[in-house]
């Protein structure tokens, strides 16, 4: 049990083991017989840290309970814990149930499977009480800081719970102290911020107003990032901090733009006129002038305004949308994603629907009245045993025959001889002549080089061409350190399916060598929400279009896969994948190591360790990044300290999580360091152990 006192002289008991949460700097406990509060637990508080929370309870923003009824509401520090010795150790706060992470909800994959119902009206509520919150806060004084998308809480009202609020920077008015908010996230960071310390510098409003405009944009643009895109200019695309620092903001009307928008985007005409010009002024006018970007009034007033405006599809009540658009963009969508519909129906959800694909509507076959026996004239078993054979080698012969005008004039001639043998056959020589056309067909395919490659697992990447022309020269992979990433997911969708031993993976490539994600289709039989994920693995590749008498074409390719024992054959080794910039960085020493025999040693040893295993370590972060965050577009970073033994290898007690950007992410680095292999450090000629700090950044950004 862990025994603490309230500074209002209550004494609780913590239970270890019933832990509600955990990140690098803190853990939160349920307090037994207080249902309604939570006890947030530092590992190790910092001094100035009491004086920030006293602050903090003393004059706390209007709506900071999560019991209130206000637009926006906080998780705010009510009390503080004390120790046995005195000291802070940490704080009370309200507990908050019963609702999703916001990244859950503006994600379409996730949404469909935990809150379904949840439409595009009720993401405009969350955003405009987002933005209340937003207001309030600075209104009171306080900024956030480290804006991100992990402590966002959605009810299924559509309103928000700012969680992790002791993070905020706080400003004393007194005495005039900034207790700053050290951490921040780059894909969240304005551009005049990108190479300054958080530690060291006081935020402002508007530092949260462009935070506040990309999660505003995220909520209403099914998750995609104001800065994704597809990149235009020469060499590899830019990380997005560097295209947020350069002011790439894709949907800008402006002449030689490098970044266009995501085909897998929704269009950005969807969005109501005034919430439009409000992102203009955030990432276009704000690039320029940071007092430029709407404040989160303004932001508030205009979802508002937009969200109340807002028109039911008459096909499909869920599908809400702006007023000015003539159809309705949802349905549109759906019908792009092959039915996947990004807000299903009431009833679909009812029948599960929600959850796969629609099938197309089939056709009721009308029940024909009987006829009288004498007129049922059924042909001979010979004669149904001579069309179906007729059929089977007729469509055999076609599918041996070239692609040529005599394969077309072949044909309309099988055509027709077929339509007059269908009209004589009964129901089991109609069934035969089927089968028989599909075995033709297969042979057709296989004829034709359809999955050219496939049989040999062991050539190099070089897609299969299969377009309507045949091309003068193949589209050329620009980028194939990027493969591995793909392959990873490939891995990770099918690892527990038994399929083909070979398969093929098929995309067209325009005519800037960019990959249209949205008709990404794989031979075997993928389930839909994972080829979803899938398509945006594909994005970052990079081709030399197709080219036909002397211009580039948009192109079909094909790219065997091997398979075995349920998992995919890499083309380029998994090994070579570099998930992060500052993944792999060179370990920190940290100069206080236990050395043997109890003694400890100088602040340096000789040798440093050195990490042996990269690769290894590489395909580990492959692994474990969290599906969740991984599949929800969510990135960070986690700051570990261990202990490297005499052997180079990680002492997992020693694991501990200094800082982390999102609890999941520092229970998946934890694992990821256990799995580190050093060379050993050494002092005066003998090998020693040594404490080591290191980073690990998990992004998508490849």
């Amino acid at each position: 049990m862990v025994r603490v006192r309230s500074d209002g002289g209550e004494t609780l008991l913590l239970v270890p083991g019933s832990e509600l949460g955990a990140g690098g700097q803190a853990t939160v406990y349920p307090v037994p017989g207080r249902p309604d509060r939570v006890a947030k637990i530092y590992h190790d508080p910092a001094p100035e840290q009491e004086l920030k929370l006293r602050r903090m309870i003393a004059h706390p923003p209007a709506g900071a309970s999560a019991g209130g009824s206000g637009a926006g509401i906080f998780a705010w520090p009510l009390e503080l814990l004390r120790g046995e010795d005195g000291g802070l150790v940490g704080f009370l706060l309200p507990r908050v149930d019963g609702r999703l992470r916001v990244f859950e909800l503006y994600n379409p994959a996730t949404r469909r499977e935990r809150a379904p119902l949840f439409h595009h009206g009720l993401l405009h509520r969350a955003a405009r009480s987002l933005a209340a919150a937003f207001d309030r806060l600075h209104e009171a004084g306080f900024v956030v800081g480290d804006v991100n998308e992990s402590n966002i809480l959605v009810g299924e009202d559509g309103r928000v719970v700012l969680i992790d609020t002791d993070s905020f920077q706080v400003r004393d008015p007194v005495s005039g102290t900034v207790y700053r908010c050290p951490v921040g996230r780059p894909e969240f960071t304005p551009p005049e911020l990108r190479e300054r310390s958080f530690a060291e510098t006081d935020r402002a409003p508007e530092h949260d107003r462009f935070g506040l405009g990309v999660l505003v944009f995220q909520m209403l643009m099914e998750g995609t990032h104001p800065f994704a895109g597809r990149f235009r200019g020469e060499g590899e695309p830019p990380p997005v901090e560097e295209r947020i620092a350069a002011g790439l903001f894709p949907y800008a009307p402006r002449d030689g733009v490098e970044l266009e928008p995501p085909r897998t985007a929704p269009p950005f005409q969807l969005l109501d006129p005034g919430v439009r010009a409000l992102l203009g002024r955030c990432f276009v006018d704000g690039h320029r002038d940071p007092a430029a970007r709407p404040s989160a009034a303004e932001w508030r007033d205009a979802l508002a305004a937009a969200g109340e405006a807002l028109v039911a599809c008459a096909r499909n009540e869920q599908h809400r949308h702006a007023p000015h658009l003539g159809d309705c963009p949802w349905c549109e969508r759906a019908r792009r994603l092959e039915g996947r519909d990004p807000f299903p129906s009431a009833l679909a959800v009812q029948r599960g629907e929600h959850s796969r694909r629609a099938a197309p509507v089939r056709a009721t076959r009308r029940r024909e009245p009987a006829r009288a026996a004498t007129a049922a004239v059924r042909p001979s078993s010979a004669a149904r045993f001579s069309g179906w054979l007729l059929g089977a080698l007729l469509v055999a012969g076609l599918g041996l025959a070239s692609p040529s005008l005599g394969l077309s004039v072949a044909a309309v001639v099988a055509g027709m001889l077929l339509v007059r043998w269908w009209r004589s056959m009964g129901g089991l020589a109609r069934g035969g002549l089927v089968t028989a056309i599909l075995a033709g067909l297969t042979v057709l395919i296989v004829a034709t080089g359809f999955f050219a490659g496939a049989d040999d697992p062991g050539v190099p990447w070089e897609p299969s061409t299969f377009s309507v022309i045949e091309v003068d020269r193949k589209p050329v992979l620009l980028n194939p350190e990027r493969l591995p990433a793909m392959v990873a997911l490939l891995r990770r969708e099918r690892e527990d399916t038994l399929i083909p031993p070979f398969s093929n993976l098929q995309f067209p490539v325009d005519e800037s060598g960019q990959i249209d994600p949205e008709y990404v289709t794989m031979s075997w039989g993928i389930e839909s929400e994972s080829l979803d994920r899938a398509r945006f693995a594909f994005l970052p590749l990079r081709f030399a279009p197709g080219v036909w008498r002397g211009k580039p074409v948009r192109t079909r390719v094909g790219v065997p896969l091997q398979w075995t024992n349920g998992r995919a054959t890499a083309l380029v080794e998994l090994a070579t994948w570099h998930p992060g910039v500052n993944s792999l960085p060179e370990p920190v020493l940290m100069g206080d190591s236990p050395l043997r025999g109890g003694r400890r040693g100088p602040d340096i040893p000789d040798v440093k360790p050195m990490l042996l295993n990269s690769g290894e370590v590489r395909a580990l972060l492959a692994r474990t990044y969290p599906p969740l965050l991984r599949d929800a577009g969510v990135t960070g970073r986690a700051d570990l300290k261990f202990v490297i033994d005499t052997n180079g290898r990680v002492v997992p007690s020693s694991i501990t999580v200094v800082s982390a950007t999102h609890e999941e992410f520092a229970e998946a680095s934890t694992r990821v360091a256990a799995g580190m292999r050093f060379s050993s450090a050494m002092m005066e000629g003998d090998v020693t152990p040594v404490l080591v700090q290191i980073p690990i950044s998990w992004t998508l950004e490849r």
